[in-house]
């Protein structure tokens, strides 16, 4: 099996953490690529170069954060060989949705702070001490897709603020599991959430 991981908004494959080591160690191959954050990007250009990168072989998409917003059009790019879709506290949008739609959190801050160049600042306090801007586009670009009847997951970490998200994948038919853990849980709780990702694998 391949686990397609696809890593939340403003960081880089980084933020998985030890996640693919260990899928790695359970036998399984791992696509954890840096998403490329400069402007004009958008959830369906995430997914092609994604894609792209992916080889041969059944296949789990997993998305952290934003990266909810991309594993969709990924799944649907990977038709006929994704198995499973998985978000771990992230976005869980229906076609033609953007991130700004289903989650407005700091919209009007973060389009102000992009108009010149496109980019906005990453959130502070940055408690990795690496995080980077990024594009505008990626949250205010509507995503399309086709859904895939796979299994979906959707990991709600319990001392995020992304319960909203969860409730939408439970009226969606997700199976949601729930983790006593912050939204950073890929670098928090590495040995969860890779138990968690071949559980839902």
């Amino acid at each position: 099996m391949i686990f397609a991981l696809v890593h939340m908004s403003c960081a880089g494959a980084w933020a998985w953490g030890e996640v693919p080591r260990r899928l790695r160690e359970a036998g399984h191959d791992v696509v954890a690529p840096d998403l490329d954050l400069s402007p004009g990007q958008t959830p369906e250009t995430h997914a092609a170069s994604v894609a792209a990168q992916v080889g041969e072989g059944d296949v789990v998409v997993a998305g952290h954060s934003y990266g909810g917003m991309v594993v969709p059009a990924l799944a649907d790019r990977l038709r006929g060989r994704a198995r499973a879709l998985v978000v771990i506290d992230g976005m869980v949008p229906d076609p033609g949705d953007s991130s700004f739609a289903i989650r407005p959190h700091a919209s009007a801050e973060r389009r102000e702070a992009a108009r010149h160049d496109g980019l906005f600042p990453p959130p502070a306090p940055d408690p990795t001490g690496r995080l980077v801007p990024m594009p505008i586009s990626a949250f205010d670009t509507p995503v399309a897709f086709t859904p895939v009847d796979v299994p979906r997951t959707f990991v709600h970490c319990l001392r995020s603020d992304m319960g909203a998200q969860a409730d939408r994948a439970r009226a969606r038919g997700w199976t949601v599991v729930e983790a006593d853990r912050g939204h950073l849980l890929p670098l928090e709780d590495p040995a969860l959430c890779a138990r968690l990702l071949l559980e839902a694998g």
